[in-house]
């Protein structure tokens, strides 16, 4: 069962289909292990075969696979109403997300009607340091331990407003916890802002966080201060539903200085 989820996890962070010795070569595997392992699971679908490459690729079964659990989910079940009536405000992409290790993964994704689409899928992964949704993943956690989940080392760059120094953004996430919300302005791709809140258990832990984008281009009719407040109050009542009794929200405090 390891060797056929660990076969599954390659193929799903492949770019292109994979051939039996490439998968084995990634895996450390014998090609006769990792054939008979794609064998069982193309039987049940779960990977097919490209007919003229040979090649391997994800099955229609894992998709079917994803779309039971969210259906069955309750965090999901609460969120996607919130996120349908973010969306529902033209420009904003609707985004569900929580942590694993180091990077954060898509839950639900909600497209606006808006002609820009910013395109995630539920089961792809993003980086915490860069965008407020994982931003909004990290609030609640203390310096040493956003230390341990992204390294001492410098972040990894992907626009020039990227914060890189591990220090600074655990400034960031202080003052987005005082605030609130997170937001990314142009630090995850050029042209697209992003504003997020964590959601919280009965515990008041953050188990999740939800998010909205839309480009730079309607900056002008959009404040993100209120917009802060738009997705704090959706954030509350999903919280609310999972049994948090904390604040309903926090005062506003210089949001030009959110992370």
């Amino acid at each position: 069962m390891k060797r056929g989820l660990a076969v599954l996890d390659v193929l799903r962070n492949a770019d292109e289909p994979l051939g039996v010795r490439e998968i084995a070569r990634r895996l450390e595997l014998s090609a006769p292990a990792v054939q008979r392992i794609l064998n069982t699971l193309a039987e049940r679908d779960y990977v097919e075969q490209v007919p003229v490459s040979r090649r391997y690729r994800l099955g229609y079964s894992v998709l079917t696979l994803a779309q039971h659990i969210m259906h069955k989910d309750r965090l999901v079940g609460l969120v996607e109403p919130e996120l349908r009536a973010l969306a529902a405000e033209d420009c904003f992409n609707a985004f569900l997300g929580l942590r694993r290790s180091n990077r954060g993964i898509y839950l639900l994704t909600v497209q606006s009607r808006s002609p820009v689409v910013i395109r995630s899928s539920p089961g792809e992964t993003f980086p915490l340091h860069s965008t407020a949704l994982g931003k909004a993943l990290l609030i609640g956690h203390g310096a040493e331990q956003v230390l341990a989940i992204l390294g001492e080392g410098l972040l990894e760059r992907l626009t020039p407003r990227t914060v890189t120094e591990p220090d600074r953004l655990i400034a960031q996430i202080k003052t987005a916890e005082k605030i609130g919300y997170t937001t990314s302005l142009d630090e995850n791709f050029p042209g697209l802002l992003a504003v997020g809140a964590p959601l919280r258990d009965a515990t008041g832990t953050t188990i999740a966080a939800i998010s909205v984008a839309y480009p730079r281009s309607v900056g002008p009719q959009v404040v993100i201060a209120e917009v802060g407040e738009i997705v704090m109050a959706a954030a509350a009542r999903i919280s609310a539903n999972l049994g948090y009794v904390g604040r309903g929200g926090a005062k506003r405090k210089e949001p030009s200085h959110a992370a």
